[in-house]
């Protein structure tokens, strides 16, 4: 096994991930090595709170959280917004204090990684530009149907598009978020919830493919 150095800067960024009040506070732990003397504050979209029950008295979720930490030489933040996922870590002294505590939270990140959603973020951009390209390739060498499509047929293709536009969503309109509740903990339960993006995703992607299909069968007929 290589014996590979920490480089200097600890990282900043983490995958996109969906936490409940457990995570939170486990998390919470690990920024204040469990010590009273740490200062911690959370907002939660427009609120500003002082503790986690005060967390839960707000309900629903958040695409909008920070969690602020600070005591005498150390200061955390943990910010999550639509657009990314970063935690900030500073240390006074031995730098493997702070390097524990990231690996001890993106530990937990990785366990509640939304793992399509960051599959599909890190290659977004070949994703579109390869659609791009396929679309263009299909309309200038693809022979057109030889005659329009009916109302039926535009009604099923104008809402093969919604759902297109609802997926497309999905995955750009939120990075991480926070459940202001804990999770349920029966099995069954716990694995629909946690899977519950990747399984409406693959309802809609198969109705899309359902849609898409018939209205080209009834065209080119």
């Amino acid at each position: 096994m290589a014996i590979k150095p920490l480089p200097n800067a600890i990282p900043s960024k983490l995958p996109p991930a969906k936490l409940y009040l457990d995570d939170i506070n486990e998390i919470l732990q690990i920024l204040t090595d469990s010590s009273a003397h740490c200062q911690a504050s959370f907002i939660a979209g427009q609120s500003k709170c002082d503790t986690l029950d005060d967390l839960k008295d707000l309900r629903g979720r958040t695409t909008h959280f920070m969690m602020d930490i600070s005591a005498a030489g150390k200061h955390q933040t943990l910010e999550l917004t639509p657009s990314v996922t970063r935690i900030h870590i500073y240390e006074i002294g031995d730098q493997l204090v702070a390097w524990s505590k990231y690996v001890n939270v993106a530990a937990i990140f990785e366990r509640r990684k939304l793992r399509l959603k960051s599959a599909v973020r890190s290659v977004g951009s070949w994703v579109f530009a390869g659609l791009w390209l396929l679309t263009l390739a299909v309309w200038m060498f693809v022979p057109h149907p030889a005659r329009r499509l009916s109302i039926s047929e535009l009604s099923y293709l104008v809402t093969g598009v919604i759902l297109a536009a609802a997926v497309a969503y999905y995955f750009v309109s939120s990075h991480s978020v926070v459940y202001l509740r804990y999770p349920h903990r029966i099995g069954v339960r716990r694995w629909l919830e946690d899977h519950k993006p990747e399984i409406i995703v693959g309802v809609i992607c198969a109705l899309m493919g359902a849609i898409t299909s018939g209205v080209v069968e009834r065209a080119w007929k």
